[in-house]
């Protein structure tokens, strides 16, 4: 549970169909033709590297050209490592913090040690959690480290979370020409099953549609405990010309669990005289479910109307909502096992409507050739809550409770206002424009957005009854430079910087942007002996951070400074077609730099100094044995801050993970372990914002068929 900004304010004849969507030629021209059969090689579907990124830009563009930090994470990684959450697949991202699935609803990725957004489709989700998010319909994810001038829209339709950090795009799948039947079967430890579906069929020559979609559930090691998900993902293309494409999506997502606040540090990671089960959950009898629903419809239009130029439209309508009803522990009498149990509801609703139109060309004046970009991004989102808490207080009873051996109370829902007690509007205009220019060895980048972000924020609640009402204009630059020694070997060195709104907290005036900066050099290698791989030195600093104000109670203040510098590594070694390597490390110093309460130089919380990710898989691809595939992967991470003070950490640990797989005809089989040799440790909770632990996922194993027909 995060708290919100109320009272507390929580897209001459199809020969590259299959590649590109669902390009034909006219319906006369098609009718009088016969193409010559077409063979396409499975070859680069095995690769771990995707060579171009149209997220990172918003303009495709190889990845050697960016000045910036950029790792993707193709289908086929996710494949091949049984992956089934965001937070599984972004492991393979130096310098990504891990969600536990039971954290879901209360935190984002935080990247380089700052929180980042998510981009689904080129579009900013509204307060939406990542780590809940279906891979079932995700192609590819783009990760872009640093703030990168708030690449989409205005950063301000995703709640509390923001681009500071750096951007997290998932591109999904749309209809192809090649028809697609697949169904998907899934059973594991603590009674797992899932069913998924991915069925794609051309309609006519111009229309194609495409309907992926998955259902799941699954208990936990943690009593009570359980996760639920249904998906469902339509899609139609429509192509009339070479020309002309429109893609529309639809989105449905819902996940429903029992809600977990984690469980004290002391009995758990902090010596007490007594233990914690692991299993324990702190709650109340008759505690109702958790829901996170999100639905949406995105339309992405792309008309190219010269040579050089083409036309971009993207509009979408996006709605996401959480009812989450909890209960955490309140000590009672220093350290011991007896806590008195509270509980809360935060109920949250967004609804966004974003409008991008774009115009893109390439260019040659001389000797320089021009990759221009130019647009709009348009949003207006309103942001409804409530924080309510049980009897009013929030203590379900004052008998204290005993977490060795709870006898739990009866859960007292709280009462809901009759209209949210916070309303917040925000209405942001930006305007972009930029230019890549190819000079020769050099790549340059220049970049700027300049946003107008109009914020209603109304308070009701007669407690807190403060209503900021503001506008905020603000130019956020990027650029830099790419200097390829060779065309496998490049530096670069880059600017980036973003901004954010605050929302999660009560200001007595209206709030200025949070900003954030980031400077970066690196150097890259592009299949260089097989190795792709990109090593960045960088520094990020997020200022104007809020801090509570040391005159009013409850109020904030905007004087605080944090401080990201390190250094990371994203390598993928392809040895041969068999053979594959990644690496992600990591290293940084994430701090409190200026702070009126916090102590200065006090770790970030829940951010690591050290990550590090290995991992490994070898496909048998002639012989007897043909069709077989083994992986094997160790993921580290050092001692994290269970706090904003520093007073406890989770101690470092170091997990295996294991896949195998057989590939026969239309039929895979696969075999998936997390945590391998089933280590125990702890992880913090970021649940009101800290203090609390959760125990990490032990061994599970997953058992997948997939069957093509």
């Amino acid at each position: 549970m995060k708290v919100k900004s109320i009272s507390l304010s929580p897209i001459s004849a199809g020969v590259y169909a299959a590649i590109s969507g669902f390009v034909v030629v006219p319906g006369s021209a098609l009718a009088q033709t016969t193409l010559p059969p077409v063979t396409v090689r499975a070859e680069a579907e095995d690769r771990y590297v995707v060579p171009e990124t149209s997220v990172a830009t918003r303009n495709a563009v190889p990845i050697e050209q960016i000045p910036q930090s950029v790792v993707v994470i193709p289908r086929k990684v996710i494949d091949d490592q049984g992956v089934q959450s965001m937070s599984d697949a972004l492991r393979n991202v130096s310098n990504v913090t891990a969600i536990d699935p039971r954290d879901a609803n209360n935190t984002a990725f935080r990247i380089r040690g700052f929180s980042s957004t998510t981009v689904v489709d080129g579009v900013t989700m509204p307060g939406y959690f990542q780590g809940m998010e279906s891979l079932v319909n995700v192609q590819r994810i783009d990760v872009i480290k640093g703030p990168a001038g708030n690449l989409f829209g205005s950063s301000q339709g995703t709640g509390a979370f923001a681009t500071l950090g750096g951007t997290v795009g998932i591109t999904t799948s749309e209809p192809v020409a090649a028809p697609v039947r697949q169904l998907g079967f899934r059973l594991g430890s603590y009674g797992e099953r899932n069913t998924s579906f991915d069925l794609n069929q051309a309609l006519t020559p111009e229309f194609g549609i495409r309907l992926v979609g998955e259902v799941g559930h699954s208990d936990s090691e943690t009593d009570r405990v359980f996760f639920k998900k249904t998906a469902l993902f339509p899609s139609l293309s429509w192509t009339p010309s070479a020309d002309t494409k429109v893609v529309v999506r639809l989105r449905h997502l819902e996940n429903t669990t029992l809600d977990y606040s984690g469980l004290p540090p002391f009995g758990t990671v902090l010596p007490a005289g007594y233990t914690v089960p692991r299993n324990r959950i702190v709650t109340a009898e008759g505690l109702p479910d958790t829901t996170n629903k999100s639905d949406g419809v995105n339309l992405q239009w792309t008309q190219r109307l010269s040579d050089a130029w083409t036309f971009g439209l993207t509009a979408a309508y996006n709605e996401t909502e959480v009812d989450q009803r909890g209960v955490f522990p309140v000590p009672f009498g220093g350290v011991g096992p007896a806590h008195l149990l509270a509980g809360a509801r935060l109920w949250n609703q967004w609804k966004t409507f974003t409008l991008s139109p774009s115009l893109s060309g390439k260019i040659e004046t001389g000797s320089v050739k021009h990759a221009l970009s130019f647009g709009v991004d348009y949003e207006k989102t309103s942001d409804d809550a409530f924080l309510a808490f049980s009897n009013g207080l929030g203590v379900l009873s004052f008998v204290p409770v005993d977490l060795r051996n709870p006898v739990y109370p009866a859960w007292s829902d709280p009462v809901a206002p009759l209209t949210p007690d916070q309303q917040n509007h925000y209405r942001s205009t930006t305007l972009y424009a930029q230019d890549h220019l190819h000079i020769g060895n050099w790549h340059l980048l220049a970049g700027l957005r300049y946003s107008q972000i109009n914020v209603t924020d109304i308070n009701v609640n007669p407690l807190t009854p403060v209503s900021n009402i503001s506008t905020t204009s603000k130019a956020t630059p990027r650029f830099g430079a790419v200097y390829e020694f060779t065309p496998k070997v490049s530096a670069f060195a880059g600017y980036s910087s973003g901004i954010k709104v605050p929302t999660i907290s009560v200001f007595s005036t209206p709030p200025k942007p949070e900003e954030a900066e980031q400077k970066e050099i690196g150097l890259r290698f592009k299949n260089l002996s097989g190795i792709s791989a990109t090593l960045a030195w960088f520094d990020l600093t997020r200022t104007n951070v809020a801090v509570p104000d040391p005159v009013l109670i409850g109020r904030s203040i905007q004087s605080g400074k944090q401080q990201s510098r390190g250094v990371d590594l994203d390598l993928v070694w392809q040895v041969n077609n068999s053979l594959r390597w990644i690496l992600a490390l990591s290293n940084q110093t994430a701090k409190i730099a200026e702070d009126t309460v916090l102590p200065v130089g006090s770790q970030l919380f829940n951010v690591p100094e050290t990550t590090a990710r290995l991992a490994v898989r070898y496909d048998i691809r002639s012989g007897d044995l043909a069709g077989l595939g083994f992986g094997l992967g160790t993921t580290y991470q050092s001692e994290l801050p269970g706090n904003t003070t520093n007073t406890f950490f989770t101690p470092a640990s170091t997990v295996w993970d294991a896949q195998i797989a057989y590939s026969i005809k239309k039929m895979q089989i696969a075999l998936a372990i997390r945590n391998l040799t089933d280590r125990e440790y702890w992880i913090p909770s970021t649940y009101f914002g800290g203090g609390q632990v959760i125990p990490a996922l032990p061994r599970t194993v997953s058992a997948s068929v997939k069957l093509d027909f």
